[in-house]
């Protein structure tokens, strides 16, 4: 079944008129009738019945109508996402991003990029390092913003920005007045902290490995801002990237970590053997770009 048969079936079916059909789709008016004797073939039915000089589709003509008409908005929209996908300016960027850069990083690297390419749009979806790396892996996203890098085969991950981890307390612990803390003195500290899976939760073990200590952990949160509120009600400590918001009372105290290089790296990742569309492709170098901006 040929693509230019169904379009000669659905201009008789338009116009009534093989005549008129054919000189719409600029052939004789014996290609179009050939045309339409090859579908009627290949189905097994008459699609038409001819009244005088017009035609007028059948019962099987008009089911089969319908259906011709659904593939042909289907192929429409095919050419439509597909021309999309390939123009930098317009189409859709699928993106998952960790919590923790959820409130400052991603609107602010989100409204640059749309100050240029105001027609393209976005869609995110949000989780734990592991989830979005999974997100990423499945095909499900374009790109993601992780920490840190996720080091899986065949994902390509490029470090954006760096940023210290501190260690949160609350306002009325010994260490709220400390101009530093290490980490090795925490042997027995109750330290609050995020469930496995979460890029926090993997850098705030390798701290704790790295100076030889276990963490006595007494809650294991699922986003940073209850993490925040239960070391602020004093339920223990944390290791944590530092808050974007200006301290106020009764938020947890930040103080510097001193006994070793306490920090993660924010990168954004792709797979280097899929197809990525023009538009995510252009939002991943926009990405790229802004790292050598400062945060604000």
């Amino acid at each position: 079944m040929e693509l230019r048969d169904l379009e000669a079936f659905s201009a008789a079916a338009r116009f009534g008129h093989f005549g008129q059909a054919a000189e719409n789709r600029f052939m004789s008016q014996s290609a179009l009738s050939r045309a339409i004797g090859r579908l009627e073939d290949e189905l097994g039915v008459p699609l038409f019945d001819r009244v005088g000089r017009t035609v007028r589709l059948n019962r099987y003509g008009e089911i089969f109508r319908a259906r011709v008409e659904e593939a042909f908005k289907a192929l429409d929209t095919g050419w439509s996402e597909i021309t999309d996908a390939v123009d930098p300016n317009r189409g859709i960027v699928t993106m998952a991003f960790i919590p923790s850069v959820g409130p400052i990083l991603v609107p602010r690297l989100l409204r640059e990029f749309r100050r240029t390419h105001a027609n393209v749009r976005f869609q995110l979806s949000q989780g734990g390092a592991g989830s979005v790396v999974g997100m990423l892996q499945d095909g499900s996203v374009d790109l993601c913003l992780t920490a840190p890098d996720p080091q899986v085969p065949g994902v390509e991950w490029v470090p954006l920005w760096k940023e210290p981890m501190i260690l949160a307390v609350p306002e009325d612990h010994r260490l709220a007045t400390a101009d530093t803390v290490q980490l090795a003195d925490l042997a027995e500290v109750p330290v609050v902290t995020l469930k496995r899976g979460f890029g926090i939760r993997q850098i705030t073990d390798e701290l704790f490995e790295e100076v030889g200590v276990t963490p006595t952990i007494v809650f294991e949160a699922a986003d940073v801002p209850t993490v925040r509120g239960l070391v602020a009600a004093g339920l223990g400590v944390a290791v944590l990237p530092p808050s974007p918001d200006t301290h106020q009372v009764g938020l947890p105290i930040e103080v510097p970590i001193s006994d070793v290089d306490a920090s993660r790296v924010v990168g954004v990742a792709r797979v280097t053997s899929r197809y990525m569309p023009a538009a995510a492709h252009a939002f991943l170098e926009h990405v790229i770009s802004m790292a050598e901006t400062p945060r604000s």
